[in-house]
């Protein structure tokens, strides 16, 4: 398989690079790229006649636009879309920082105050002009002055565990590995196959943490919520069937969830593999393991490095 690449900066167009890091999670609000160009790079000007490019600020500005195609046998794939989020730094190689469309809404600043909101109400106010990909739940009383939407985002992560993101144009919120719109093929990495480099540790199912979100909606719209479980693993979202549940009677119903999540163990950690099959994150994956066919494992990706 032969390596391409694509990059659209602006007007300009590569067709290679020193290097390419690109990073996507729904863990971060922003997906970003770092692009590195070589010292010596040329261009016709108007009349035809090939020059050195003597600085590449005088040809990319903060605000460009960024679009990285990548793949394999002249088949691309767009892996990442956004803007040069800082000037060209003067390095051997020219380093380019991109970050994807949250860019723009770190800059703008925004308010919002609504009683009884719902989440889809917030990330409108604050977000507009977008098409959204949102929970339909009600949040409660919302207000924020003079702030921006990422710092709005930020609220919804640490008070309701609400993880908003772009996702091929879309804003995604509070849909980590529920997104209908994620491909629902599983690929597969096998060690001895396809698996280059790992540091997976099985993880037994004592060991597991999950912090679960338990909600029951009321009559009057509102939602009783809970939360239970442990920070730093995974996350669930669960809307109980029964209606106007009493807290106590949630969390005993969240509990007993919770008890039957962490029956089951899995990988945790990263696998380095090769650029086929393509992963997203919020992505089902399988690893299999020939020598301990136990260890076949089922698993969501939070995290892709490219």
């Amino acid at each position: 398989m032969v390596p391409c690449i694509e990059i659209l900066i602006g007007k300009l167009k590569f067709t290679a690079a020193t290097e390419i890091n690109i990073k996507k999670s729904w863990r971060t609000f922003t997906d970003t790229a770092t692009i590195k160009l070589p010292k010596a790079i040329y261009y016709y000007d108007v009349n035809g006649i090939l020059k050195p490019v003597e600085h590449l600020g005088n040809f990319i500005k903060v605000g460009d636009k960024v679009e990285i195609k990548l793949g394999y046998n002249r088949q691309l794939f767009t892996e990442f879309s956004g803007y040069v989020a800082r000037s060209p730094r003067v390095n051997i190689p020219y380093e380019l920082i991109c970050e994807d469309e949250m860019w723009q809404l770190k800059r703008k600043e925004t308010s919002v105050s609504i009683e009884n909101a719902t989440v889809r109400q917030i990330i409108q106010a604050v977000a507009p002009g977008y098409e959204l990909d949102c929970i339909d739940e009600v949040y409660g009383d919302f207000s924020m002055k003079q702030t921006t939407a990422v710092k709005v985002f930020n609220e919804l992560q640490e008070k309701a565990g609400i993880y908003t993101f772009f996702r091929d144009g879309r804003l995604v919120c509070g849909k980590i590995y529920s997104d209908e719109k994620v491909s629902k093929t599983q690929p597969v990495f096998e060690y001895c196959e396809n698996i280059i480099d790992h540091n997976l540790q099985y993880i037994f199912p004592d060991e597991a943490k999950v912090k679960l979100y338990a909600k029951s909606k009321n009559k009057d719209g509102s939602y009783t919520q809970v939360e239970v479980g442990e920070d730093g693993g995974d996350i669930e979202h669960w809307e109980v069937p029964a209606m106007d549940m009493k807290e106590k009677e949630l969390k005993t119903m969240a509990e007993n969830r919770l008890k039957s999540l962490k029956r089951f163990g899995g990988y945790k950690g990263t696998i380095t593999s090769f650029g086929w099959s393509r992963v997203e994150h919020g992505q089902v994956v399988q690893v299999r393991d020939k020598k301990y066919e136990e260890r076949n494992t089922k698993n969501f990706v939070d995290e892709v490095e490219i």
